[in-house]
């Protein structure tokens, strides 16, 4: 297979391990940042001299995109973002749940990711919220999995990546867990969690984090889809969640928003920049918040980013340690 995961050090249910995607080998718990081609805060070449190993970009966003689509299929994912780690694509499902219908088909979007070039490759799974009741969401979770075979079909050099939906509902979770089980894929992204973590609803969180992993593959490196925010790195680890990808980094720079691993501050808040990294450095609160909004917004996201991946060591040295329970 293409991807494959090899856990190498316990704690709690948190481990520590290599995923393998291709001829490349990247260390979890991992984090994706994610990327727009059309707004790139911190470009994926300055990722990669903060030490990003993976990123995550948006086929459906590739896909409509006059100045980079026929880039991307003529010269590839990694030439037009400029960067050699591995690149995973969302298939445009938070599109469809944001906006409704839109003009990319399942089977349109796993070959376009296929001929642009990406190594982890999204079906266009249907991410059901915490509203759905259990006919909904079960009739959703059924549309899931067809268009999970149905990928298959296409997708067959274990590139494809398997999204386990089913809303709040446990009994569902669990069922796509196990379905998902079956079809023998390594990497899994657990999916529609980003309305449980807005509205705090962290022991909804739990139950389906749990529920889709108790069916789950122990082998099966598990993705939550969607969770960005530091402050919650460490429970889902101890959950056993493996990798993350963030916008946040850059949305809350744009809010004027400081990520610490506690939670966030309004700029306008704060006296004191309770960070080491080289904006907190070289800045004052006070410079940062006299700033240009653009360049105010660059050097934040560059912050926020840097307070996300050092999150991810610390997570990383804890499980080492055993004392991964005292971070969460």
């Amino acid at each position: 297979m293409s991807i494959s995961f090899e856990v190498i050090h316990k704690d709690i249910m948190g481990r520590l391990g290599k995923l393998k995607v291709g001829d490349k080998t990247v260390r979890t718990p991992l984090l994706l940042p994610v990327i727009n081609p059309h707004i790139q805060l911190i470009k994926p070449e300055e990722l990669a001299k903060l030490g990003v190993e993976a990123l995550i970009t948006n086929a459906y966003i590739f896909s409509k995109s006059e100045e980079f689509r026929e880039r991307a299929l003529t010269e590839g994912l990694h030439k037009v973002l400029n960067f050699d780690g591995v690149i995973m694509t969302d298939s445009g499902a938070f599109q469809h749940a944001v906006y409704g219908d839109i003009d990319f088909t399942n089977v349109e979007t796993v070959k376009f990711q296929r001929a642009i070039g990406s190594e982890i490759i999204v079906p266009m799974d249907i991410a059901t919220g915490p509203d759905k009741t259990h006919d909904e969401a079960e009739a959703e979770l059924n549309t899931t999995m067809e268009r999970l075979k149905e990928a298959l079909t296409i997708i067959d050099d274990g590139h494809l990546c398997a999204p386990v939906q089913g809303g709040i509902h446990t009994d569902l979770r669990k069922r796509a867990g196990r379905e998902v089980k079956e079809l023998n894929i390594a990497f899994c992204p657990i999916g529609a969690v980003v309305p449980l973590m807005e509205s705090y609803r962290y022991r909804d969180l739990v139950d389906v984090v749990m529920a889709a992993k108790s069916e789950l593959s122990p082998s099966s490196c598990i993705h939550l889809f969607g969770a960005g925010h530091p402050s919650m790195f460490a429970l889902a680890v101890a959950m056993g969640c493996d990798v993350f990808d963030s916008a946040a980094y850059a949305l809350y720079a744009r809010e004027d928003r400081y990520m610490t691993p506690q939670g966030s501050y309004k700029l306008a808040e704060l006296n004191e920049l309770p960070c080491a990294c080289e904006v907190c450095r070289t800045h004052t609160a006070e410079e940062l918040k006299k700033l240009p909004e653009s360049e105010r917004t660059r050097l934040l996201a560059y912050h926020n980013l840097y307070v996300t991946l050092a999150e991810i060591s610390r997570i990383r040295q804890a499980i080492l340690d055993g004392t991964l329970w005292e971070l969460v």
